[in-house]
């Protein structure tokens, strides 16, 4: 053992830039009852930095020998192993261990048994380290490897930290649960872990530096290292980082030398070859580098080096780390770009016949092939707008309008798309015109349908003064662009429609070709055009007064939009403003308020002007509607304020003067209700909602005769309203003008009017903001009934959420008291159906008066109901 250098069998200290992995240590203590412990990663990895970690805060006995080429020999391996275990104060002085000797010639079974027994009689555990163990390659070293397992040793735990598998029955060992394995994935570093190795190192980077960092490294702790030298003193570390990659000098010479230096020939160019693509399926490996053999070679340095890592669900699929990687394609460059170039290419083409067409388009691009790219993008653009993958489009046009003088239509409708994407509604219009002189596409039918489609989503028309006529003709073959068309025509007829103007039979051809879009983007996984789909019919239910389906569906589009990542678009924030009109429609000012909230918290309503005034327009009502009223008034003031000029639609406009009107009259600011007035009096068609108006004013001046002589028009007919709940609206001030002229019959039939406008539309808000008087006719209305889900019931229920104090408490027989006071009994019959005295039911009546604060039985049902004590 005296020949075996100290050195040589001492765990290394930890180096001063360490950084501590106790989640990998304690991996490695759960480990504890393995035979075999493999830690297996290329070089540069934090191998022996965590084996020494570990062994530093193990408790038990531990011999460790960083191993190199000459301990391929079984008797200096087994010499050095000796000595290390002879180093261990945890064996006996006069144990068998500290006596055997390595035999001179051949290291042979004798030998193993002897060291199996002796090993057999240590009184405590013994962990074994074999640092660099990928050095031990040769048939009779690894059989006395082998031979320990073999023996199921329960007192000796074996710790191989290697760049490769060795040759040992590691399958077997696994499936006999006796196998603890960290691999390179374990081994890299977290982002965390990223920054404090760069802190370590003198680096100061903030957590998207390190995140940067992170991702360009794999977490390879050498390339973490490596990147920190140059990076300390750069003068733009931000650009240092995005690009650093292996062809930086001193992480190519590192590869070089450590890494690859091992591999043939032919699994370099290999290696090279396939490091256009990351990851590469193995079918593409094997076009790329015209070897069939090729998923074979690659499974083999899986093993053999770890510089390749499979995956995919077949683990048909493989991975180079980043900077190996990097490093490779800057060697290929090196060996000649026209091979490079031809690499990319035959990429896009296998790509695209495997209809992938994002990754088509990047190798195409990095082909340099002008003419490859513009057909992909001609075939994939429907999809890929379909999809959202605005990212990958934009990368495609700017090559494609860097690379090339030839119009070219497709390209500015696309960015119509793009600029849809971000709010910009102006660039979008702005597009689609300049796609517009660049000619019709003679030929091109797809174009054509692709063009109209994007005039009718940027609010431009159904068609193009110079589409062909053929354009009625047979739908596109393709899923993507049929799907485009029929939402198109969707968004069109709704931009195009005024409420006020627009047949009933409408918005069933509207609500088929969005509902048919949606059909197909959700079958097809076209995510964003999913969302759109969702957000345009939800504004077209909500235009045409269906307010239960534009709240689902909007819904439906939220989560759609989060789930996809397009929680930032104008889609999903003018779901929001769909959602938050409809609660508060619904008479639920909370929720609109938090919604409404949300989605002017979306970057894209500072862009799109329309959304934001729609958003900022639900909040004003439910601050209203919540009991801030001032602050619901100004906030309307301020939307109209920061709109501008910019046009909105006829139903917004429409709904937000009404909502400023009410507020200010209620607030008695006659000049501001002046101010609403005059936002509709220049629209035309408007004359339902003036009259609307005009009759609140009257109402609110308590002129019963005026008020309801103002909606006598409407309510016969004679003026159609923009939006469907002005009816309601109406028939609700008939009704309280019946009531100041003591016509109580007509009363209650003016709002069984109401009721039924309002239950088809799922309109509730109106009843929730009606007098008292109004109420207490509802409770009638109910007829006794204590359903529920009759509408009546629904908007008795629903009332003004204004701060008021708790609601009373009642007793469990005052709870069944009240409950009967809603039906048609009397009080007699009430108390032969409780099985009690009149007189013990009349004290639970006068006790519920005094805690609901009433002195009849209608409001105390009206009372009991607004603070949800029937419900």
């Amino acid at each position: 053992m005296a020949g075996v250098p100290r050195a040589k069998t001492t765990a290394p200290r930890l180096p001063l830039e360490f950084v501590p992995r106790p989640a990998l240590v304690a991996a490695l203590d759960r480990g504890e009852t393995c035979a075999l412990t493999l830690v297996t990663a290329p070089p540069g990895y934090g191998k022996t930095v965590l084996l020494a970690e570990w062994a530093a805060q193990s408790e038990g006995a531990c011999a460790w020998v960083s191993l190199d080429e000459d301990d391929d020999d079984p008797r200096r391996l087994w010499s050095a192993v000796l000595a290390a275990l002879a180093a261990c104060p945890d064996i006996p002085e006069s144990g068998r261990l500290r006596n055997l000797v390595v035999p001179r010639t051949e290291v042979g079974v004798e030998f193993l048994t002897e060291l199996s027994e002796a090993l057999a009689t240590i009184p405590a555990r013994v962990r074994l380290v074999l640092d660099d163990a990928h050095h031990l390659h040769g048939q009779a070293t690894l059989h006395g490897l082998e031979f320990l397992l073999r023996d199921h040793l329960s007192n000796v735990r074996l710790l191989l930290a290697s760049r490769f598998d060795p040759a040992l029955p590691v399958g077997r060992l696994r499936l006999e649960e006796r196998l603890c394995e960290l691999r390179p994935d374990h081994l890299a570093f977290s982002v965390g872990e990223t920054e404090a190795l760069a802190g370590l190192c003198g680096l100061h980077l903030d957590r998207r530096q390190a995140a940067l960092l992170h991702a360009r490294t794999d977490g390879w702790v050498a390339g973490i290292r490596l990147a920190a030298l140059p990076l300390r003193d750069h003068p733009a570390p931000d650009d240092f980082i995005a690009a650093f990659s292996g062809d930086e000098r001193p992480v190519a010479d590192y590869l070089a030398d450590e890494v690859l230096s091992r591999l043939s020939e032919a699994e370099g160019d290999l290696l090279r070859r396939i490091s256009i693509c990351d990851p590469v399926p193995s079918a593409l490996a094997v076009e790329l580098s015209g070897r069939a053999d090729a998923p074979e070679t690659l499974g083999r340095l899986e093993r053999s080096t770890a510089l390749v890592m499979a995956g995919g669900p077949h683990r048909d699929e493989f991975r180079i780390q980043e900077l190996i990687r990097s490093y490779l394609a800057a060697d290929l460059l090196h060996h000649g770009p026209a091979l490079a170039a031809q690499l990319h290419r035959q990429a896009a083409v296998w790509w695209a016949d495997r209809r992938r067409p994002t990754e088509a388009l990047r190798h195409a691009a990095r082909a340099n092939d002008t003419a490859l790219e513009t057909e992909l993008l001609h075939r994939w653009a429907p999809e890929l707008v379909a999809r959202g993958e605005h990212i990958e489009l934009r990368r495609a046009l700017d090559s494609l309008q860097t690379g090339s003088t030839a119009p070219d239509a497709w390209l500015p409708l696309v960015s119509a798309h793009i600029q849809l994407g971000r709010g910009d509604w102006t660039a979008a219009r702005a597009d689609v015109r300049r796609a517009g002189g660049l000619g019709p596409g003679a030929g091109d039918r797809d174009l054509t349908h692709f063009r109209i489609a994007t005039r009718r989503m940027v609010g431009l028309g159904g068609s193009a003064p110079d589409d062909s006529p053929s354009y009625a003709g047979a739908p596109p073959e393709d899923a993507a662009l049929a799907a485009l068309v029929l939402a198109g025509r969707g968004a069109g007829e709704l931009f195009s429609m005024a409420p006020a103007r627009s047949a009933e039979d409408d918005w069933p051809a509207l609500f088929r070709h969005l509902e048919a879009a949606l059909v197909v983007a959700s079958e097809q996984h076209f995510g964003l055009l999913e969302v759109q789909c969702l957000f345009l019919i939800g504004a077209a239910a909500l235009t045409s007064g269906d307010n239960g389906r534009a709240r689902s569906a909007a819904e439906a589009a939220i989560t759609a939009g989060t789930a996809g990542g397009w929680q930032d678009t104008p889609w999903t924030a003018g779901a929001h403003a769909v959602l938050a009109q409809a609660c508060l429609t619904g008479a639920d000012p909370a929720r609109a308020l938090q919604v409404s909230s949300d989605g002017l918290r979306i970057p894209s309503t500072q862009e799109d002007r329309v959304i934001r005034f729609a958003l900022r327009c639900a909040r004003g009502g439910a601050l209203f509607d919540i009991g801030n009223r001032p602050a619901g008034l100004l906030e309307l003031q301020e939307a109209h304020a920061g709109l501008g000029a910019e046009p909105i639609p006829e139903s917004l406009a429409t709904t937000a003067a009404l909502l400023e009107h009410r507020m200010a009259l209620v607030l008695d600011l006659p000049v501001a209700a002046g101010t609403s007035v005059g936002r509709l009096t220049v629209r035309a068609g408007a004359d339902a909602e003036l009259m609307l108006m005009r009759a609140w004013a009257e109402a609110a001046a308590g002129s019963a005769a005026s008020a309801r002589s103002a909606v006598a028009p409407l309510l016969s007919g004679q003026v159609r309203p923009i939006l469907p709940s002005t009816i309601v609206e109406a028939w609700l001030v008939e009704v309280w003008a019946d009531l100041r002229l003591g016509r109580r019959s007509a009363a209650r039939r003016a709002l069984q009017a109401a009721l039924t406008c309002a239950e088809p539309l799922d309109v509730l808000r109106p009843f929730a903001l009606a007098g008292q008087a109004i109420r207490v006719l509802l409770v009638d209305q109910l007829g006794g009934s204590t359903d529920p889900a009759a509408f009546a019931f629904r908007c008795l229920s629903v009332r003004p959420q204004v701060r008021r104090p708790p609601a009373p408490r009642l007793s469990a027989r005052e709870q069944g008291v009240l409950i009967q006071l809603n039906s048609l009994n009397n009080l007699g019959e009430i108390a032969d159906d409780m099985d009690v005295s009149v007189n013990t039911i009349k004290s639970h009546v006068r006790a519920i008066y005094g805690k609901l604060g009433v002195t009849t039985r209608r409001t105390a049902v009206l009372t009991a109901l607004e603070h949800g004590l029937m419900t």
